[in-house]
């Protein structure tokens, strides 16, 4: 697959002043042939001469030949130097190949980086994260989100590596990328330059685009603002609407909490009165949407005196940040500001039908709406030693105290009757990738309870210590002589088999003691799992049965994934706990989200094929869309800059989404009933923009 080389040199610079080690990977054309565009030009943004490579639909990559020795042990960071026009965000997978894999051309780890367009990046990935066991990349100056996917790899067992670009898709998304330089060095590089244009206006808004409705001026913003603000005001659910947003027209036992229930058909939500309730969430509802611009300031047109009216943007956590959604409210109603988005935006949930704040909405403002509301319990319980990633050692007696102690967060509400129920965590790590965490417990040697449990799980099934060895390759004394053992391979194919076998009773442990803790401290309120990214596993469905609802985050289009299967093995309903849509080519943001569509237009059109579409299957009783507002444009915390709003920077509704929300919402209890079918649009095919996950 990999056409085109970049010869590495594999040389190393000593400066008697700087004490840097670096290892320059020389651009050399290549005589081979490829459908990868390229030449070497003249670059007016770096001054020099780059490559320039275009995009391929057939994923091709650009290889970096290794010649010549490499001291990792001294090196920290591979730094990939790149500038690109194109309109909307490119992705950059850094590949590594392990030694004796089949050369199947799949990368044994890679990470794919988001790039902003038209601004010279320095894309810059830890050579740390080889481990795996992180994978989100931290920030830098430019640079957007970071994912890191696949296995811990060794460094002298890297084969091979290469450079990818996407997306790639005729005719819009066929991007032209310049690389200036790549090279391994052991020193975080400086930061560049100020640009010559500021990349980010007064308003939060790109200012390397137009589109329509783009804030011009301060007046402008008002006279929409002051707009929005009067619809919202007029706003109440339909009359057939129970005052949570159930249905009036069927009605089971009620408890005065929200419960779960089966009718012989599908599966539903019981309010407190006990009407039939399918929730229609948005995550993120809060009153803010900051950035990061740390090292970014000179990309700022508009930095407000830190002690003056604006001062309250600001933010200082792990890194500096910016919030201009904040100061355009402020702009608009001064020291009102909070108080007139906590009186609208209840008014336009009820507007475009939404009848639940989300995940990760404001707590505050969620038991002032008046309106039913989920928590986020932050994440699981992790012990001292972990196995892998975030899962923690489950037989020991230190994660049964974490987790007694964890759940009593529940007990301040735990009377409320407007809390639907609780995730136990977002979206647990271990669980990108059907990881094998027994197995993965083996890549150190790391003592812990449960590699004890698994060697005397072993004992159990293998007797004879003589059976032991046969069935997995090997020639030890005692069963428990495994426990000086570190793999990088499997020993055998049973041993895999065991290794798998075992992992789904380390899950199983993993759920059921946090089930039964949080059970005890709130009896009243439905356990609504731990919103997984995806079903990546078997091992999570089946040990689901502990909770009352299965959460799962749900990016697919046009419509939600399968989902009959994963409810009837685990018994339970589902709620999609997160999924949207967003367009990389006609507002304020470049890069789309988790799903892309060509236009603002078909945003409006994907949400209703979509909602409408999950709706109609029993087994769901639940959509929460990601997120309220847009993203900041140069990135929250982790990197994302995705246009997946209802709102933009500027607080203003994208008409086209939000109408088709109201739509879709008003029609679901009738398509939940089968008295209607669902919309279907058949959505332009567009590549996805973001970190691939």
């Amino acid at each position: 697959m990999m056409k085109y080389i970049i010869s590495l040199l594999c040389f190393m610079i000593l400066c008697p002043l700087q004490a840097q080690l670096r290892y320059d990977f020389d651009l050399v054309r290549s005589a081979a042939s490829s459908r990868i565009t390229h030449d070497t030009k003249w670059s007016e943004t770096f001054q020099k001469d780059v490559l320039q490579v275009k995009a391929d639909e057939n994923g091709s990559a650009l290889s970096l030949a290794m010649n010549g020795d490499i001291d990792w042990g001294k090196l920290k960071y591979m730094v990939c130097e790149v500038y690109h026009p194109n309109e909307h965000t490119v992705l950059l997978n850094i590949c590594l190949f392990r030694q004796g894999e089949p050369a199947s051309g799949v990368p044994w780890l890679y990470c794919s980086v988001a790039v902003l367009p038209k601004l010279k990046t320095q894309v810059i990935f830890p050579l740390e994260y080889l481990s795996a066991q992180r994978i989100f990349l931290p920030r830098f100056p430019r640079q957007l989100k970071g994912v890191l996917t696949g296995n811990r790899i060794e460094p002298q067992d890297i084969a091979g590596m290469a450079l990818q670009f996407f997306p790639a898709m005729s005719p819009l998304f066929t991007p032209s990328v310049e690389i200036a330089s790549v090279y391994l060095t052991d020193e975080l590089p400086a930061n560049y330059g100020a640009p010559q244009q500021k990349y980010v206006d007064r308003f939060g808004q790109w200012t390397m685009r137009d589109w329509p409705g783009k804030i011009r001026d301060e007046a402008e913003l008002k006279q929409k603002m002051t707009q929005v603000e009067k619809t919202a005001a007029r706003a109440a659910f339909p009359k057939g609407w129970s005052r949570y947003g159930g249905l009036k027209a069927l009605r089971f036992d009620a408890t005065g909490f929200f419960r779960v229930q089966h009718d012989g058909k599908r599966w539903w939500f019981v309010d407190p009165e006990g009407y039939a309730f399918l929730s229609t969430g948005v995550n993120c509802i809060t009153s803010g949407q900051s950035g990061v611009y740390d090292g970014m300031e000179d990309l700022l047109e508009w930095m407000p005196d830190r002690n003056g009216q604006f001062a309250s943007i600001y933010e200082n956590r792990d890194q500096k940040r910016i919030d201009y959604f904040k100061a355009n409210q402020m702009r608009v109603y001064g020291d009102e500001w909070l108080d007139k988005w906590l009186a609208t935006t209840p008014g336009l949930m009820k507007k475009w039908r939404f009848n639940t704040v989300g995940n990760w909405g404001d707590r505050g403002f969620a038991q002032k709406s008046g309106l039913p509301y989920v928590y986020h319990m932050g994440e699981i319980p992790v012990t001292d030693i972990r196995l892998y990633r975030d899962f923690p050692d489950v037989f020991s007696p230190e994660y049964r105290q974490l987790a007694a102690g964890y759940v009593q967060q529940l007990a301040a509400a735990k009377d409320d009757a407007l809390l639907i129920g609780y995730f136990l965590c977002n979206e647990p790590k271990w669980a990108f990738g059907d990881n094998v965490l027994a197995y993965e417990m083996f890549a150190t040697p790391q003592a812990s309870y449960t590699k004890l449990k698994l060697v005397a799980w072993l004992k159990e099934k293998y007797p004879q210590v003589d059976a032991f060895n046969a069935a997995w390759n090997l020639s030890c004394a005692s069963v428990d002589e495994l426990l000086l053992h570190t793999f990088k391979r499997y020993p055998s194919e049973t041993s895999e088999k065991d290794f798998r076998a075992f992992t789904a009773i380390m899950v199983e442990e993993w759920i059921r003691i946090v089930c039964e803790e949080a059970r005890k401290a709130d009896p009243n309120h439905l356990n609504l799992g731990m919103r997984y990214a995806w079903i990546s596993s078997d091992v999570l469905v089946k040990p689901a049965r502990h909770f009352d609802v299965l959460s799962m985050s749900a990016y697919t289009a046009p419509v939600p994934p399968p989902t009959e299967e994963i409810s009837r093995i685990s018994g339970r309903p589902v709620l999609l706990s997160e999924w949207h849509f967003g367009s990389a080519l006609d507002g304020n943001l470049p890069t789309s989200g988790l799903q892309t569509v060509i236009s603002q237009a078909e945003r409006g059109k994907a949400y209703r094929t979509y909602a409408e579409n999950g709706f109609s299957r029993p087994e769901i009783i639940g959509m929460h869309w990601f997120q309220w507002t847009d993203q900041a444009l140069l990135g929250r915390g982790d990197g994302e800059n995705y246009n997946i709003g209802l709102l933009d920077a500027c607080s203003l509704p994208y008409p086209e989404l939000t109408e088709a929300a109201r739509i879709a919402h008003e029609n679901m209890y009738e398509l939940a009933l089968g008295r209607k079918k669902p919309y279907f649009f058949q959505l332009t095919p567009t590549p996805t923009i973001k970190a691939q996950e």
